[in-house]
């Protein structure tokens, strides 16, 4: 049994080898990842490099509502941007490192009204007038991206791509605005307002996790 699967091991990594990239080698291929989904295309230096462009998006969500304290809010998140990487091959194998830059176009957006009916809430005082939206994004818009992966080539020209890395984003920038000065001004002076300042500030770190089909040519 040990022999068998040690055999089957050897095989996927000799027909890895013999399928592996050629310079010039082109790829297209779609794929899933922790941006929504990918549309990637590459470029084979030699047998030890390649150039890489992806366009990510497609995930987002959006919601609408009343809550006690937070007024009559509409949530919107979009998810997504352009990465542009180098992939090095240090062995004979699919096995790969990867770095470059991420442009973002991430951003999530809030808006709550106030009202007699839905007041908003902001360290124990109620407002009944005003409206609050709230912004995040990434502080770095143009982000370090570090990965791993592995490429598995079947079926004379197919790649069935992994990745695991992360992207360096420098933290969430929150912030919150108001069109009524004195809902603004307990705003600023919101001790929890500031703590989640803080807490966004410190998210340094975006986990980037792929998965994808390509067509080599």
């Amino acid at each position: 049994m040990n022999y068998t699967f040690a055999s089957c091991v050897a095989l996927l990594v000799s027909c890895t080898a013999v399928q592996a990239q050629e310079a010039g080698d082109m790829s297209v291929g779609l794929g899933v990842s922790t941006f929504g989904g990918n549309l990637e295309a590459s470029y084979v230096i030699n047998e030890q490099f390649r150039v890489r462009g992806a366009l990510m998006g497609g995930f987002s969500y959006e919601d609408s509502g009343s809550e006690p304290g937070d007024g009559s809010y509409e949530f919107d998140a979009s998810l997504g941007g352009v990465a542009v990487l180098a992939d090095y091959y240090p062995t004979q194998s699919g096995w790969r490192v990867s770095g470059g830059l991420f442009l973002s176009n991430t951003d999530f957006t809030g808006v709550a009204e106030a009202s007699a009916a839905n007041p908003i809430e902001i360290d124990g005082t109620e407002y009944t007038s005003g409206s609050v939206t709230t912004k995040s994004e990434f502080n770095n818009t143009v982000a370090p991206v570090l990965t791993t992966g592995y490429d598995l080539h079947f079926a004379d020209n197919w790649t069935f791509s992994s990745e695991i890395g992360a992207i360096f984003i420098g933290g969430v920038d929150l912030s919150a605005e108001s069109d009524d000065a004195t809902l603004q001004a307990e705003i600023d002076s919101s001790d929890d307002y500031a703590e989640a300042r803080d807490d966004a500030d410190d998210l340094n770190i975006y986990p980037y996790l792929s998965l994808g089909l390509a067509y080599r040519f």
